[in-house]
Order: C-alpha cells, then sequence, then structure tokens
C-alpha cells in the first residue's frame, strides 16, 4: 500500500500493478450528499468573502472620517 509520504513517482510501476490496484470508491448516493455540502461549504464561503469585503469598506470610510477629525 502506497502511504501519504510518498513524494514524485514510482519508479517501475507496471500497467498490470495499476489494473490491480484497489480504489476505495464511495456508493453514489454519499458522493452525491458530499457534493452537495461542499457546494454549501462553497456558497457559505463567497458570502463570507463578500461580507469580509464590506467590512474592509467600511472600516477604510471610518478611517478616513476619524484621521480628517470627522468623528
Amino acid at each position: 500500500m502506497l502511504g501519504a509520504q510518498v513524494i514524485g513517482t514510482i519508479s517501475n510501476l507496471s500497467l498490470t500493478q495499476l489494473r490491480d490496484l484497489k480504489l476505495a470508491v464511495p456508493a453514489v448516493p454519499l458522493q452525491r450528499e458530499f457534493a452537495r455540502r461542499l457546494a454549501a461549504v462553497d456558497r457559505m464561503r463567497a458570502g463570507h468573502r463578500a461580507s469580509l469585503a464590506q467590512l474592509n469598506a467600511l472600516f477604510a470610510s471610518l478611517q478616513f472620517r476619524a484621521f480628517r477629525g470627522e468623528l
């Protein structure tokens, strides 16, 4: 079995060995659930980035007004 520490390429790996390699593939419903959750996380991430951009703009405006003595 190949460990997570393997970096680079494996020499002398034959096509037969690749064909005999066993891979764990989750059931299709689990794959769909994972994709659904990943999409939800991506939507939340996009929302948080938009909120952060808005907060940064508001903070910059507040700093500008503070340094001009408007506060």
